[in-house]
């Protein structure tokens, strides 16, 4: 069993972060986000900026589509390409495999609005641009971040906005009412090319994040994804009975175990939370093999030595 992180932490220094979170996770790291850095470096500005054929901006009501290219897109991709260059210059010692974060086509259709107003994702023909444009970028990055480190990467994607957009709770522009829900058979073979398209693009392993309390563990589990990565706080009922087939039949889940309001809670906690989880899938010590300890989300609103401590921890309760 392993460890790892989800991709964003506090600060604005990306070489120690990145120098902390190699030596942390000897088997999987993410390149880091740092979104303290300001909206260019949040997650949506970091995928958006590799979708080249549609400009964003963001305006005081959110994220829009654009007409051209902003600054803030420019210093976005600018950010991005220098923090793989940081990771190149501290990774030549390293074993273990990187994992690259992309927000998912969902997600960012949910988060943009068009450039005359609306959601983009009540609009079904944005929504699909915006699924291809996604998996186009994807294989130019890929292929970019393995030139400069020269090795295969991971790749996760996070959907934090999936159990929103299938039950329709997403407000419109106005805030006053909710989008209808996009149906399951299309989320799910959206969902599923894009994981093929990340596939395709060189990923060694695909990975699908969500952390949503309305959990769609199914449709994650049968788009393809190599592996679900999940908080297992929101898991209830046959959920728990889906996973553990999954998991029975030898294959991995990045399982969220240390709630992010928890991260201080110690390793006699993390453990405990270990067993708990494999005893409710009912996992014998070879299938315990499969699995990846994480947090529950990203550590961006953690205090950094409270992190760092606490992911040495989870580390540490992996192995042994």
């Amino acid at each position: 069993m392993i460890a790892t992180a989800l991709g964003s932490f506090a600060g604005t220094g990306m070489a120690a972060t990145i120098r902390a979170v190699l030596g942390v996770f000897p088997d999987r790291a993410p390149l880091p986000e740092l979104p303290d850095r300001g909206p260019h470096a949040s997650m949506f500005a970091r995928t958006m900026c590799l979708l080249e054929d549609l400009p964003f901006d963001r305006q005081p009501a959110g994220w829009r589509l654009s007409l051209g290219p902003s600054i803030l897109a420019r210093r976005a991709r600018r950010t991005l390409l220098d923090d793989i260059d940081v990771l190149a210059e501290n990774i030549d010692d390293w074993p273990g495999r990187l994992t690259i974060t992309t927000m998912g086509p969902w997600t960012l259709s949910a988060c943009v609005d068009l450039p005359r107003g609306g959601r983009s994702i009540g609009d079904p023909g944005a929504r699909r641009d915006i699924c291809q444009a996604w998996g186009a970028a994807l294989d130019t990055h890929l292929a970019w971040v393995r030139r400069v480190i020269g090795a295969p990467v991971a790749v996760q994607i996070d959907e934090p906005c999936l159990g929103q957009v299938l039950t329709g709770v997403i407000p419109d522009e106005s805030g006053r009412h909710s989008l209808p829900p996009v149906e399951e058979p299309e989320v799910r073979d959206a969902l599923g090319a894009a994981i093929a398209q990340a596939k395709a693009a060189g990923g060694d392993i695909v990975v699908v994040h969500c952390c949503d309390d309305e959990l769609p563990l199914g449709v994650i589990l049968d788009s393809g994804a190599d592996a679900p990565s999940i908080d297992t706080a929101v898991l209830r009922g046959s959920s728990w009975d889906r996973l553990a087939q999954w998991c029975q039949q030898g294959r991995q889940a990045w399982l969220g175990v240390v709630p992010t309001h928890q991260m201080e809670a110690g390793s006699a906690f993390m453990t405990r939370q270990r067993e708990e989880v494999c005893s409710r899938l009912e996992l014998d010590e070879q299938e315990r093999e499969a699995l990846v300890l994480t947090p529950a989300c990203g550590l961006a609103g953690v205090e950094r030595s409270v992190a760092w401590r606490s992911l040495a921890e989870l580390a540490k309760v992996a192995r042994g």
